[in-house]
């Protein structure tokens, strides 16, 4: 089903830095002859979701700005890097090629789990499985060989950033860059 007039498909969200996104976004570019995916993301679109939201109504999204927001100047920035690659779905034909972010990784899951409670608590239905946090570089895998009997002995560039926002974006479909940011939420500077 989708989106009604006066609704927004939304999620909050961690942005990668900019750096770090083009680094990330030229490094998969190199991989799109061999790797043969329907989907790649944009280097504007990378990013590590917090909680997918789903459609939003446009009066339900000043309430959801301020939980955000407190939960913001509470919260520390704190610093993640690239990790290993992954994926969701069969492993002969992904669904999502991801990447699993390391560093700060106690500070994410808290923050996670501050803005799912709030989300819960402005009425929002919230999945009940175990955050997985990712960023995702490829979807709907279509190659002729099996996924997985391709090489990955590859090296991921070590790239890291510092978590400095928290953003609020809605899904622009047949658009890209996919996401674009409704709010921005600075956090606390070390």
């Amino acid at each position: 089903m989708g989106t009604q007039a006066g609704q927004e498909r939304m999620f909050v969200a961690l942005r990668i830095g900019q750096e770090a996104a083009e680094s990330l976004s030229d490094w998969s570019a190199s991989l799109h002859e061999k790797y043969n995916f329907r989907k790649w993301t944009h280097a504007q679109d990378l990013h590590i979701t917090i909680q997918f939201l789903g459609d939003v109504w446009v009066e339900e999204i000043p309430p959801l700005q301020q939980a955000i927001a407190q939960i913001a100047a509470q919260t520390q920035s704190f610093a993640l890097q690239i990790g290993s690659l992954d994926t969701f779905g069969l492993i002969e034909a992904p669904r999502v090629w991801w990447v699993h972010p390391e560093g700060d990784l106690q500070s994410l899951h808290i923050l996670q789990q501050r803005i799912g409670q709030a989300c819960t608590e402005l009425g929002y239905v919230i999945d009940d499985r175990p955050y997985r946090p990712h960023i995702t570089i490829a979807r709907k895998y279509k190659g002729e060989i099996p996924f997985s009997e391709l090489d990955h002995t590859f090296q991921l560039p070590p790239i890291g950033w510092q978590v400095t926002e928290i953003v609020l974006c809605k899904i622009r479909i047949g658009h890209q860059p996919s996401y674009e940011n409704i709010s921005t939420f600075p956090l606390v500077k070390e």
